[in-house]
């Protein structure tokens, strides 16, 4: 896991301080997560920083990406105009969640029931269709999922795509499943010819393809994304933090 990063932000000492004393003064019915962003005047918030473009990490080293800028503009709302960022794998983001490392995760969640049981989330913000990449020229003819039957396939930790897989395995598809801390690492596996197929953010594979034509991976041209509903996101908060949600 990665440090924090801060960005137009105070310390994570001088939240926690805020927050402490705001703790000895504020009634307990107050002390959503909300309510003590609101008392400190200041968010913490973890996204995934491998992700570009929903959340990523510049070459500046700043935390940038279309959650971040949405959290930030719903927190503006409700007049928190600085928001201290956790960068981390996608697979550590809800544990720091339910540890209180972090008030918001900023970032793509499917809200499964599995993920239910541990936390809550918002209202559906967009769709975030999943897409299948390959080296490039497809060499293995992979075209939809059950193509992967008998070959090496992945996704990046804490997706509900590294369950697909191992729902396929269960039907007896034997595939060789990986899961990567960031989609970064699961690019370039594939690009290298060790894995034969991942299953990523469309927006994702499409952003960094542009990003480098030379990446070495391309997406599955006639890869049918999986229903509508399916790829609903949503951010997600503590179940204790229903004033935020």
């Amino acid at each position: 896991m990665r440090g924090q990063r801060r960005w137009i932000g105070a310390s994570l000492g001088t939240v926690l301080a805020v927050i402490a004393v705001g703790a000895l003064t504020t009634p307990a019915a107050a002390q959503g997560a909300l309510a003590k962003a609101k008392a400190a005047k200041v968010m913490v918030v973890g996204i995934s920083g491998g992700n570009a473009p929903i959340a990523w990490m510049s070459p500046k080293d700043e935390p940038l990406g279309i959650t971040l800028d949405l959290c930030q503009a719903l927190l503006k709302r409700e007049g928190i105009e600085k928001i201290d960022v956790y960068t981390m794998p996608f697979g550590s983001l809800i544990p720091a969640l339910t540890s209180g490392r972090i008030d918001f995760a900023c970032d793509t969640f499917f809200p499964t029931d599995k993920r239910k049981q541990l936390v809550d989330f918002t209202d559906i913000v967009f769709y975030n269709s999943e897409t299948l990449i390959v080296r490039k020229g497809n060499p293995k003819g992979i075209h939809k999922l059950a193509d992967l039957g008998g070959k090496a396939a992945g996704s990046y930790e804490g997706t509900v795509w590294i369950d697909w897989l191992n729902d396929l395995n269960k039907q007896g598809a034997k595939i060789a499943v990986q899961a990567y801390p960031t989609p970064t690492e699961l690019i370039a596996d594939v690009a290298a010819g060790r894995l034969d197929g991942g299953i990523v953010d469309a927006v994702l594979a499409a952003y960094a393809v542009k990003q480098n034509a030379n990446l070495g991976i391309e997406l599955v041209a006639d890869y049918s994304p999986r229903e509508k509903v399916s790829n609903a996101v949503a951010l997600a908060v503590r179940k204790d933090s229903g004033d935020l949600r």
